[in-house]
């Protein structure tokens, strides 16, 4: 069939398969170029999930630095960084529920490390708060310093470090699953 064709229809076929392959060509580029710029949108996104979950256990940690200086000294300024820290504490956990609303595991986790933090200021924080006022500046500082060194809140602290350190392990798969994504859309492009 191809013997029988004119030159000039031979010229045109070759052109117009040339075309056609080069714009084939270029779908699969753009779809694979989507891909790739999708897939490391989410490794940026894990990153900034992993970042806000570190800020999460600073503000906790400015909780804790706070209400122990505030037992030591007796002064209502040093609960200033307690107050803000748990002020930003919440805000941050909201926000973060918010930013990993797609993975349900995640959510709860946030939940639970609330919830933690929640008993810890119950059970601890605003028990030792409240006995440091009523101790005042009285000889019976050694029960304030009893108290403290029963280390009551080192379990909610090393529970909670615990939970936002598997939340960061299971962002860091999270990212590690997404970044083979993005290999493997570059991999195809090579």
């Amino acid at each position: 069939m191809f013997k029988n064709m004119g030159l000039k229809f031979k010229i045109i076929l070759g052109s117009c398969v040339t075309l056609v392959l080069m714009v084939v060509l270029g779908f699969v580029s753009i779809n694979a170029n989507k891909a790739l710029t999708q897939s490391n949108q989410w490794v940026d996104h894990t990153h900034i999930v992993i970042a806000e979950a570190n800020s999460i256990i600073a503000a906790g940690v400015d909780m804790e630095t706070g209400m122990r200086g505030y037992l030591l000294a007796g002064k209502e300024g040093f609960l200033d960084p307690y107050k803000g820290g748990q002020k930003k504490f919440y805000d941050l956990v909201a926000a973060l529920s918010k930013t990993v609303d797609d993975n349900p595991v995640q959510v709860q986790l946030l939940s639970e490390v609330k919830d933690n933090i929640d008993a810890w200021q119950k059970d601890v924080t605003e028990v030792q708060i409240g006995l440091r006022r009523q101790i005042g500046d009285a000889k019976t500082m050694n029960d304030m310093a009893d108290i403290v060194g029963q280390a009551k809140g080192k379990v909610y602290f090393d529970k909670f470090r615990g939970q936002v350190a598997e939340f960061i392990s299971r962002e860091a798969k999270v990212m590690n699953d997404r970044q083979a994504v993005a290999d493997g859309a570059t991999k195809k492009n090579e």
